[in-house]
């Protein structure tokens, strides 16, 4: 039994050893940031601040298309458009099956549909999730972990509150 264990273990750091970090994201990813949820772009890669344990480090999000920074204005914040998504606990609850599936972690909202199949600890893992807070499951399982805190900022959508826009 312990063979199997090692074996699967074993398959999965070659799997993941395979998938490769774009050479601007290794400039950034794991390194210290100083307030959680924060994003930066560089190089039209979006990073977010995320909680690694006890530490506070740059994950990678997307690949986001730079644009000018709008000037603020004095009138209230807009209402998001109708080709985009208010990220609520509300909007989030209303993807909680497998073929949609978000999630929050720390504030951040997560499109975790196409990795339940990948998850090397299985599928129930992430189906558990969807639809809900799954910070403590996340921290419980992985606290203190580089590498599934980077592959969470992949599926990365935005902070609860942000308007996004979402699918194709």
């Amino acid at each position: 039994m312990k063979y199997k264990a090692y074996l699967s273990v074993l398959m999965a750091a070659v799997i993941l050893s395979v998938v490769s970090i774009p050479s601007q994201a290794a400039t950034i990813v794991g390194t210290k940031c100083t307030k959680i949820g924060s994003t930066k772009t560089t190089g039209g890669v979006k990073y977010s601040c995320v909680k690694s344990g006890s530490k506070l480090i740059w994950s990678k999000a997307k690949v986001v298309k730079t644009s000018p920074t709008p000037t603020k204005s004095a009138s209230p914040s807009p209402s998001p458009s109708s080709d985009q998504t208010q990220l609520t606990l509300s909007e989030v609850k209303k993807h909680d099956s497998g073929t949609s599936c978000w999630s929050v972690v720390s504030g951040n909202v997560y499109d975790l549909t196409n990795w339940i199949n990948k998850h090397p600890g299985g599928a129930t893992v992430i189906r558990a999730i969807c639809g809900k807070d799954g910070t403590d499951a996340f921290e419980g399982q992985h606290a203190g972990q580089g590498r599934p805190a980077s592959q969470l900022s992949i599926y990365f959508l935005g902070k609860l509150g942000d308007a996004v826009k979402v699918g194709a």
